[in-house]
């Protein structure tokens, strides 16, 4: 997350909880975050018939109200693509949700490399307040974090990841210092452990720190934090694993 006033009301249900005060009609207006889009390379979904590729905007022609797309990694998907009549964009740079709809695509060649072309969207949602979608991480193949303990007197931690966002982390751990530490505490130098995606040193502040009983009795932790920074490289990351794993969970579902 380019075309036609018939599409305001389905992409008006498509984004039922976006706030109409973001909706961006004018094609100045959209041509704008289409280029933020292709300036950060930013990745996004495109969902059609059942099916999505993962992609990311190479170029906006504001004079025709055009936007070209690079083609996605599978070739059954692309020869799809031209047939659907709606595709559905979603993207979240810097966790500001970008969502818009258009008619057909038609396949190109750009800069000699695979691409769609399409028509500006009538209706295109910006949502400026920071929304954060969270994933579930891998089980079988957990993501790690480990850092020093907050509290100075030596020795780390190490802790898997429950789930992530592009605005933190929550950790699962059934270390008992974890149980007294409030909101507020800022966990130094933490490095997360992404599996393929590599690994990020951030610093971590407890937002939402919790316990829970397991069905033997024994006590848990989940401790919520949001990010203290995000660099731009450590931003880009993030989204290329939100993104990556949100693209496997939905397959996942669609083959059940």
């Amino acid at each position: 997350m380019i075309a036609d006033l018939l599409l305001d009301a389905d992409l008006a249900e498509q984004t039922t909880d976006a706030d109409s005060t973001f909706a961006q009609r004018h094609p100045l207006q959209i041509a704008v975050c289409l280029r933020k889009l292709m300036a950060g390379q930013d990745f996004v979904t495109v969902e059609f018939n059942g099916r999505q590729i993962v992609t990311q905007m190479l170029d906006v022609d504001s004079r025709n109200a055009r936007f070209i797309f690079d083609a996605g990694s599978t070739e059954l998907d692309n020869y799809a693509l031209p047939a659907a009549r709606q595709l559905i964009f979603r993207s979240l740079p810097g966790g500001i949700r970008t969502e818009f709809m258009t008619l057909n695509a038609d396949p190109i060649q750009f800069e000699g490399r695979p691409a769609f072309e399409a028509a500006f969207p009538s209706l295109l949602y910006y949502v400026q307040r920071r929304e954060f979608f969270r994933v579930q991480t891998p089980v079988l193949d957990p993501y790690i974090a480990c850092g020093p303990y907050a509290d100075g007197d030596g020795g780390s931690f190490r802790m898997e990841l429950q789930d992530l966002s592009l605005g933190g982390v929550a950790l699962k751990t059934a270390d008992e210092r974890f149980g007294s530490l409030e909101s507020g505490t800022v966990l130094r130098d933490v490095t997360l452990q992404l599996g393929s995606f590599g690994t990020l040193r951030l610093d971590l502040e407890i937002v939402a720190p919790r316990q829970l009983t397991t069905p033997k009795g024994d006590r848990r932790f989940v401790i919520g934090c949001k990010f203290v920074q995000t660099p731009g490289l450590a931003e880009r990351t993030l989204q290329r694993v939100v993104t990556q794993l949100e693209t496997k969970r939905q397959t996942l579902a669609q083959r059940r």
